[in-house]
């Protein structure tokens, strides 16, 4: 009798009712740089493999123009993966919100171009990143996510130097080591909806 009360008192598993969603989206990015204080903005898109109830991938790409003091143009182009932790709330319950933390890695291609002129500067390179994020579920299916995050980039870097001379801007560009922790800031804005459950479609394969 007393195992049964104590098993009977005992939490019920919690069913994993999370893992396994494939979802797709799109997004918008703002990028602080570092180096000449310029913003960039961009647009691109993602798709989501949920692994585990507590742990997403995230697979991206972006597209990122900046403005650099009307006398440059730098371009950027973002192909990579991050992972998704979720150390509270980890359901999508509509009108909840999914707190995340996250790390990934991502390769990247930048080109500096003078305007009115055919010179550039360009580089391939890698990149980590990390930050924090949160979901916002509008329904159970949809949501829309906020994350700020940071991008450190390894190997070479192009760096710009804005300057006047006889009253006209110009500007310097050259391509560096990167030194440190040199980097910048990243705000990712995305709508995303869960398509299909991966795991229950791999079960139902296999039953046929």
């Amino acid at each position: 009798m007393l195992i049964t009360a104590m098993a009977t008192a005992q939490e019920a598993p919690k069913v994993d009712k999370e893992s396994g969603y494939f979802s797709l989206g799109a997004r918008n990015t703002v990028s602080a740089f570092s180096d000449d204080g310029a913003y960039g903005f961009g647009y691109g898109g993602q798709f989501r493999i949920r692994v585990l109830n507590r742990l997403n991938t995230d697979w991206y790409m972006d597209y990122i123009t900046t403005d650099i003091s009307g006398v440059a143009r730098r371009v950027d182009w973002h192909i990579g993966w991050s992972v998704l932790a979720y150390p509270f709330n980890y359901q999508m319950l509509k009108g909840k919100a999914t707190p995340y933390i996250l790390a990934g890695h991502c390769f990247d291609y930048t080109k500096v171009s003078k305007n009115n002129s055919d010179f550039f500067k360009d580089k391939f390179s890698s990149a980590v990143q990390f930050g924090i994020g949160t979901h916002y579920n509008i329904t159970d299916r949809v949501d829309i996510s906020l994350t700020a995050q940071y991008m450190m980039h390894l190997g070479y870097d192009v760096h710009t130097q804005v300057f006047e001379f006889e009253g006209k801007k110009d500007v310097l560009i050259e391509k560096t080591q990167n030194r440190g922790v040199e980097g910048h800031m990243l705000i990712n804005a995305s709508i995303n909806v869960r398509l299909f459950d991966m795991w229950d479609q791999h079960h139902k394969r296999k039953s046929k």
